[in-house]
């Protein structure tokens, strides 16, 4: 474990352990929807911070995640979801602050990360100590196919 600081968070990551479990899958085995396409065609717009942010966690984020969208107008979409990675909190901005908090966020280029130990969907092959990447971007409308 490596134990790294983030703005007012204290995390330890094992960059390597969640890198391999992110390399044993591929994007196919996530969600086929048309908003889930459309984030992973997204991913490739973020900026060299934000994927260097991923990668320094062990991170491929056009796989398995949980992404949510929600519409703001025909060419931008808002997604929140979140990833897995090994590892644990060993301290956060406070225990006493709403989740989103301003305190609680951490912001590469335009994109809000924050951690969570309270976990969802953790997939059964996931390394343990896990914890959660919980992320929300803006996105523009890159996929062929209209949305709704």
């Amino acid at each position: 474990m490596k134990r790294i600081q983030l703005t007012n968070w204290i995390i330890d990551i094992d960059p390597e352990k969640t890198k391999e479990y992110y390399d044993s899958i591929t994007v196919e085995e996530g969600c086929d929807c048309i908003y889930c396409r459309n984030y992973i065609k997204g991913c490739e717009t973020l900026s060299s911070e934000v994927l260097e942010f991923y990668k320094m966690l062990g991170i491929d984020p056009k796989k398995e995640g949980e992404f949510m969208e929600f519409e703001m107008d025909l060419d931008n979409h808002l997604y929140m979801g979140f990833y897995h990675l090994v590892g644990s909190i060993v301290k956060r901005p406070s225990d006493e602050m709403k989740k989103w908090d301003d305190l609680n966020i951490i912001e590469v280029d335009k994109v809000k990360f924050m951690f969570n130990d309270d976990l969802n969907l953790v997939p059964k092959k996931f390394p343990v100590p896990v914890i959660q990447l919980e992320f929300e971007v803006m996105l523009p409308w890159l996929s062929e196919e209209k949305c709704r």
